[in-house]
């Protein structure tokens, strides 16, 4: 090598990293200015499908009261965005009777809806050709008004970036629709329906966000990425129903929360949070007109009295094979607010009929055959108990050394794919259709 080409080859290579420095710049200026771009147009209320609205009437309602059978619209996990199909009942007066009453028809409603909910998230992506699942299954059920107005800025690939960014992840989407019920004596109701999707995007880093108790200098403490998404719909049901009730008071509205996963969590505590306002002087709904049901539900609080009485008209059914009801760790003093009912799990007495009729439903309901493995559950069990015992406490998770090496060595036995088919909402929908009953 010359001398001179000595000289230069330093100069070509401070020349590259020059040159990828200034791309670095100009892509987080470039990057920056999309964010505040973003924002800017969040706040005016532009550049989305269409403009975030108050309650509008939902075009195409039925109308249809009392009881009757609907088909149902939406997306399956095991198909992707392929839509599918499947019956479900509805009946006004579930909704004049006892929410302490496990009722399994209207629980089966719900585990339909909740999946409807995730499906809604593709109408609010620019270009998309998908449909607006969710208006299309409550006008079938014949809800009047209609709002989904969160999905809007919680859909796209580059706001979830921005979320990310700005520290706004701790949110969902969720629809809230109103029906007018009638029971069989004639008494009337306005009932609110929230309907909450679960994980999506950067949604995903709030499900870690257990948050501190100590930092609220308390000793107990309800999950923080699912509280504060819980008290955005709280808040949103605060201003909808005092415009509903006006000066009459709120005697007669009733209350459903539904939602799977994340959803499941959020629908929980928001319920939670129903329960305890009707017993103070800002009441959303009397007590004796709150509904829950959640499906695959995670752990969502350390406060010892998520079983007390006043919850007992919110019930969590969860799979046995399915990993995220098991988060964050029981071991850890979490828990879920009311009731926790288990579907069939493998090593049950009589599970085998049972799970081939559920995987005969599934393939109906899909068109494919069910992936879901029950025997992960030994897997889950033994995870579980290893993550617990490598991990005692919440709070020994962010100082657990070798937190990479300990996840490998932890999930060495677990097909991580595998497990997450016992998640798929399609299975907990062809498990609820395939059982009269839970508990």
């Amino acid at each position: 090598m010359t001398e001179e080409a000595a000289q230069k080859r330093p100069r070509w290579g401070r020349r590259v990293l020059l040159a990828l420095l200034a791309i670095v710049v100009v892509a987080g200026v470039a990057l920056a200015i999309g964010v505040w771009h973003r924002l800017e147009q969040r706040r005016l209320g532009e550049g989305v499908v269409q403009p975030p609205s108050e309650f509008a009437a939902l075009e195409g309602s039925t109308g249809r009261t009392g009881a009757f059978t609907a088909n149902i619209d939406f997306t399956s996990m095991a198909t992707g965005a392929e839509t599918i199909s499947t019956e479900v009942a509805w009946d006004d007066e579930w909704f004049f009777q006892d929410p302490t009453v496990y009722n399994h028809e209207l629980a089966t409603t719900c585990s339909v809806l909740s999946a409807v909910a995730n499906s809604e998230s593709a109408y609010y992506q620019a270009g998309s050709s998908s449909p607006a699942y969710m208006e299309a299954a409550l006008a079938e059920l014949g809800f009047e008004e209609i709002s989904t107005a969160s999905y809007q800025y919680r859909s796209e690939i580059f706001d979830e970036i921005v979320d990310f960014i700005t520290g706004t992840d701790d949110v969902v989407a969720y629809s809230v629709a109103t029906k007018h019920v009638t029971g069989e004596d004639g008494a009337e109701k306005t009932l609110f329906l929230v309907s909450i999707r679960g994980s999506y995007g950067s949604e995903w880093l709030s499900d870690l966000n257990m948050g501190s108790a100590a930092a609220y200098d308390m000793d107990e403490i309800a999950h923080e990425g699912f509280a504060q998404a819980a008290r955005e719909i709280v808040d949103e049901l605060v201003a909808r129903i005092t415009e509903e009730a006006g000066l009459g008071g709120t005697d007669d509205i009733a209350l459903l929360f539904t939602g799977h996963s994340r959803g499941a969590a959020t629908a929980n505590i928001a319920a939670a949070y129903a329960d305890e306002m009707s017993q103070g002087l800002r009441v959303l709904a009397p007590l004796s007109s709150i509904y829950c049901y959640t499906f695959a539900t995670p752990e969502v609080t350390t406060f010892d009295t998520a079983h007390d009485s006043l919850y007992d008209n919110i019930f969590n059914i969860m799979n046995p094979s399915d990993m995220v009801p098991r988060l964050p760790l029981a071991s850890w003093g979490y828990e879920r607010y009311g009731h926790d009912l288990w579907l069939p799990g493998y090593g049950d007495e009589g599970f085998a009929e049972k799970h081939e009729a559920m995987c005969k439903i599934f393939e109906v309901n899909t068109g494919v055959e069910c992936p879901y493995v029950p025997e992960d559950r030994e897997h889950v069990d033994k995870l579980v108990e290893d993550l617990g015992r490598a991990i005692p406490a919440a709070d020994d998770l962010a100082s657990a050394g070798g937190i990479f090496s300990l996840a490998h060595d932890l999930l060495a036995d677990v097909n991580p794919m595998q497990v997450l088919y016992g998640h798929y909402p399609s299975v907990y929908i062809a498990w609820m259709q395939s059982l009269n009953t839970l508990g």
